[in-house]
């Protein structure tokens, strides 16, 4: 089960975080993320091509976010039979909604993403130039859509760090987290892809008092 989630989610806000110069001396702050998370893979054995693709749909204080990726990599030979590969990358991103039960065992979320499509060719990790020919890719207009089937038990988690600087800099943070594993279907302009993911919420705080 994949745990990296909610540890991206909580180091993002320590962060975010950070004390600005000139500010107060004793600071506090505190927030929370209920995020969606998809990621799948597939391999075609007749080309050797490989895909994967992951999915976040968060909502921060009340509105949502989602993220798009999709990377495929499929092998080719390059001038003097040097072994490479083509990759054809996308990215997209926009506001969209996310919603799910209490217990965090089902939830959806979609959007419509705005983003961008490149493919390129790579020889013994050097790039040669984009297929396409301009190196800057295409725009892409995507409608995504996730569904989320919990498959195991509530996960809690709860931690605490503090760092102190004699007579210059205390801090102290806590975080907490809850969350199910489980499947995902992802949907994008009409075509379904399988994968896992978590669901789940975030809550951190944090008192910093500066000397």
């Amino acid at each position: 089960m994949r745990r990296t989630l909610f540890v991206a989610l909580v180091i993002g806000l320590v962060l975010a975080a950070a004390v600005p110069a000139g500010a107060r001396e004793v600071y506090n702050a505190s927030q929370a993320m209920v995020q969606l998370q998809g990621n799948w893979g597939s391999y075609d054995e007749t080309t050797g091509a490989w895909t994967e693709g992951w999915v976040y749909a968060t909502t921060h204080r009340s509105e949502t976010w989602i993220d798009y990726n999709v990377y495929t990599a499929t092998p080719t030979t390059c001038e003097g039979d040097v072994p490479g590969q083509i990759v054809h990358s996308i990215w997209a991103g926009g506001p969209g909604s996310l919603s799910g039960d209490r217990k965090y065992a089902a939830a959806t979320a979609s959007g419509r993403l705005e983003g961008w499509a490149s493919t390129w060719t790579e020889c013994w990790y050097e790039s040669i130039g984009p297929e396409n020919g301009d190196g800057d890719g295409e725009a892409v207009s995507l409608e995504v859509s996730v569904q989320f089937t919990a498959t195991s038990q509530m996960v809690r988690e709860k931690g605490f760090s503090s760092f102190k600087i004699p007579g210059t800099w205390n801090s102290h943070d806590r975080y907490s987290s809850v969350y199910r594993a489980g499947d995902v279907a992802v949907t994008a302009n009409g075509e379904t892809v399988f994968g896992g993911g978590q669901f789940g919420k975030v809550s951190w705080s944090g008192h910093y008092n500066g000397k």
